[in-house]
């Protein structure tokens, strides 16, 4: 599994000029690249999750530590995902309703 750590997020993240204080150009990678991408680590977190339940309820498996792990990382991956969606419903909902 693919852990979300600060130095993971400094990768994904642009890097800012300190001494300009500005944001540098914009990056090449498209932002629905970048959703699909996180989406696929988060199916792949919960398509871990229920192999170890799997493998825990058959027997193939006794560690339930490890098990309870990979459920809350995948709980908590699927629980920011939503959040990300409901700012974006938001934000789209108020840009929708400005004049023009």
């Amino acid at each position: 599994m693919n852990d979300l750590t600060i130095s993971n997020l400094q990768t994904i993240l642009p890097k800012m000029d300190p001494s300009t204080k500005q944001m540098p150009e914009a990056s090449s990678t498209p932002f629905g690249d970048y959703v699909k991408h996180s989406l696929t680590e988060v199916n792949g977190q919960m398509l871990n999750a229920d192999q170890a339940i799997n493998d825990l309820a058959t027997g193939k498996n006794q560690d339930i530590h490890n098990t309870m792990i990979a459920m809350k990382k995948a709980e908590i991956s699927f629980e920011l995902v939503l959040q990300i969606r409901n700012k974006l419903m938001t934000a789209f909902d108020e840009i929708r309703r400005m004049s023009i």
